[in-house]
């Protein structure tokens, strides 16, 4: 019995893959993706939607996680220019898609700095694109 359980052990150690490092979720790397994702889900575009829900569905947690990581985007780039205050001054008219869609082109931009704080990069790019006047 005790030898059964080792060699159910070592097969089992042998037979697991090694463990990815995790991706930080706080990152660009991470975030940039979402975001683009939520960008063509916001295009309204049946077809597009209709692929983003075929690739929703081939992802570990399926379409719902797919998705809800997705909103995740939007909700933490307008979250923080609301949190701006007076180190933004965002027109009234601008929406939610533009907003997004200013960080995403700044972050593509300098893809040197992905692997930073995903939020510091969306406050950076949404103070450059509507900075303030004194």
């Amino acid at each position: 019995m005790k030898w059964r359980l080792i060699a159910a052990t070592l097969a089992a150690a042998f037979l697991i893959e090694p463990a990815q490092a995790q991706e930080d979720p706080l990152s660009g790397n991470y975030m940039l993706p979402l975001c683009k994702t939520w960008l063509r889900m916001a295009s309204h575009d049946l077809d597009v939607i209709k692929d983003e829900m075929r690739t929703g569905n081939a992802k570990p947690g399926g379409i719902v996680q797919y998705f809800t990581e997705a909103g995740m985007c939007a909700g933490q780039v307008v979250g923080i220019s609301v949190m701006l205050g007076t180190l933004a001054c965002i027109p009234n008219e601008v929406t939610n898609e533009q907003l997004v869609r200013v960080v995403v082109a700044s972050i593509e931009k300098v893809p040197a700095t992905m692997h930073e704080n995903f939020s510091a990069l969306a406050r950076a790019a949404i103070v450059d694109a509507w900075p303030c006047r004194k």
